[in-house]
């Protein structure tokens, strides 16, 4: 098959398409694709209309607001995307505030007339969707075998988090964003049961749920995660300690026990690639002892929560 010309919008799709060694078809990015380093020297065709940089009380009424007025999150270099006449381009429906929209690009592509260009989006829900997504991007990109055989690799790490249960099977908390508090739904639940855990509040894939913070107290989780969407540790880390919930955090039993955790939501959680399995091994990490050896290989995006 023909080299392709590949435009990813989509951070975990441009994981995806290095993994199946696509990487050097790729002609463009978001702005948040940063993974792995060879794909940031790609040319950059969106930015984001809200400041991300921003306490994340303040990203969430920004985003709120801009979502009940019926605007977009983010803007699309639609010249420049012209310029690269792409063969394809990855995208997602899934999320308004994660990335590009589908909408965003089919109402921009409608100018593009110079050649017939082929959206692809992607909307996972549940593990066994991110999997799909790969195998549907690899036969799509005419790289079947090496997605078939990147899913076999992912399976099999998956599969020898088995060898790390224990009983009691420990009761895990994660939160996906800080104020206000929301708990990760989606793959998160599964990825707690194949640690070895219990998830609690949100045990299905449904979506994120919002909570107050008596309810976060109440479910008395014995470890406890945080990753809020987008934010590596650092950023947690900087504003945990005077957030809303910080006050409760501190009667956490899972944080007086030194089970709580600000885990790297940007690099692995909220990306539904192949790192999904590299969340999976770091929650094994946190949540049982026998596998503790997993500590070493994810150091930077492990930090113990301390108020």
């Amino acid at each position: 098959m023909p080299a392709m010309r590949i435009v990813s919008l989509l951070p975990c799709a441009t994981e995806m398409v290095f993994a199946i060694g696509l990487g050097d078809q790729l002609v463009g990015r978001s702005h948040e694709c940063d993974y792995p380093e060879s794909a940031k020297k790609l040319p950059i065709l969106t930015s984001s209309k809200v400041d991300f940089h921003q306490r994340g009380s303040l990203i969430d009424k920004d985003v709120r607001t801009r979502i009940r007025e019926g605007l977009s999150l983010y803007d699309v270099d639609f010249e420049g995307l012209k310029k690269l006449e792409p063969d394809v381009i990855l995208t997602q429906d899934q999320c308004k505030v994660c990335a590009v929209s589908l909408n965003d690009v089919e109402a921009g592509l409608r100018e593009m007339t110079q050649k017939s260009t082929r959206i692809v989006s992607l909307s996972p829900h549940r593990l066994e969707e991110i999997f799909g997504d790969i195998l549907h991007v690899g036969g799509m990109l005419g790289s079947p075998s090496p997605a078939t055989t990147l899913i076999g690799s992912l399976r099999a790490r998956l599969s020898a988090l088995s060898d790390f249960r224990t009983t009691p099977t420990p009761r895990v908390l994660c939160m996906e964003w800080l104020e206000p508090p929301m708990i990760g739904g989606g793959w998160i639940p599964e990825l707690v049961r194949l640690a070895g855990g219990e998830p609690l509040i949100v045990s299905d894939p449904t979506r994120f749920r919002e909570v107050d913070w008596e309810t976060v107290l109440k479910a008395d989780p014995d470890v406890f995660c945080l990753f809020p969407c987008g934010y590596p540790v650092t950023k947690t880390l900087e504003e945990l300690p005077s957030s809303s919930g910080a006050a409760y955090l501190k009667q956490m039993r899972a944080v007086k026990n030194g089970k709580a955790f600000v885990l790297d939501g940007n690099a692995f959680f909220n990306r539904p690639g192949p790192r999904i399995v590299d969340s999976a091994e770091i929650l094994a990490a946190v949540i049982q002892p026998d596998a503790h050896h997993f500590l070493s290989r994810y150091t930077k995006a492990i930090s113990p929560i301390c108020l």
